[in-house]
């Protein structure tokens, strides 16, 4: 039976907003609370928390413990060479890459995504056209390490860019149902005002975890603007590279075009 491994990829050290995985939402930690959400997914074998060897990062070691799940503490600066580890440790056909301050990450479409990833042998899979934050992606471990080898892994916090390339690997994107397409929308966690927003989200739904359905609801009914990227906003990359969000979009579209596609009906989700 394929293994299909969690990795949530979690530090302490951000810059813009220090220790922010450990920040509290309803009394709990961010990554308490994506672990709570990615428990409810059907078919994931495992969960981790992939984390660095770096003394500050020990916390995150002792809550993977205290909650019930793996943790994995490698490189400081190259999750893909943590997210392989964890991969050979658990003999895992396909890993998951979550990211740490992706809080809103969504275990129904996670589950989508294994599904048709094993279905159609895929080398990568995502869903597209979701708010930023909300997909996570599925990578078979051979894939992986034949990414390894064609980038630096010190840039690995973008593996978007170096997996997503339908010309070099056979990538699959999901195409969700229409309500859920929001793509110039952002649920990342990032900065102060994003955690703000993260906050009042949560508390607005005080005995749940909180669905996708909750949230686009939420913002829409309450006009929460400061989630929606403007065409000329700046998005960073590895190598000094700065492009505006709507060359982002047009570049990620390209790539969309290329991969084989699956458009998800109403009743799948």
């Amino acid at each position: 039976m394929k293994r299909n491994i969690a990795c949530i990829i979690a530090r302490t050290n951000s810059t813009r907003l220090p220790k922010k995985v450990l920040r509290e939402v309803r009394g709990i930690s961010m990554i308490e609370y994506i672990i709570r959400k990615i428990k409810r997914a059907k078919l994931v074998d495992d969960i981790y928390i992939c984390t660095s060897t770096h003394s500050t990062d020990k916390i995150l070691i002792d809550i993977a413990e205290s909650l019930g799940v793996k943790a994995y503490a490698g490189s400081l600066d190259s999750i893909i060479d943590r997210m392989i580890d964890v991969g050979e440790i658990e003999k895992a056909d396909n890993v998951i890459r979550i990211t740490g301050d992706n809080i809103f990450t969504d275990e129904k479409y996670l589950d989508l995504m294994i599904k048709y990833h094993k279905k159609n042998h895929a080398d990568y899979t995502r869903v597209e056209n979701l708010p930023i934050g909300v997909t996570s992606e599925v990578i078979s471990l051979k894939a992986l390490k034949r990414c390894y080898t064609m980038m630096n892994p010190n840039e690995s916090q973008y593996l978007l860019l170096y997996m997503f390339q339908p010309s070099k690997f056979k990538c699959q994107v999901l195409l969700p149902i229409v309500k859920h397409q929001q793509p110039q929308m952002t649920l990342t966690v990032d900065t102060p005002e994003d955690f703000e927003r993260t906050k009042l989200i949560t508390e607005a739904f005080p005995n749940k975890i909180v669905t996708l359905d909750d949230v686009l609801n939420f913002c829409k009914k309450n006009h929460l603007d400061h989630t929606i990227y403007k065409p000329n906003d700046i998005v960073k990359f590895p190598s000094n590279l700065e492009m505006t969000f709507k060359s982002f979009r047009t570049e990620i579209d390209a790539r969309i075009e290329m991969a084989e596609k699956i458009y998800l009906k109403s009743d799948e989700y």
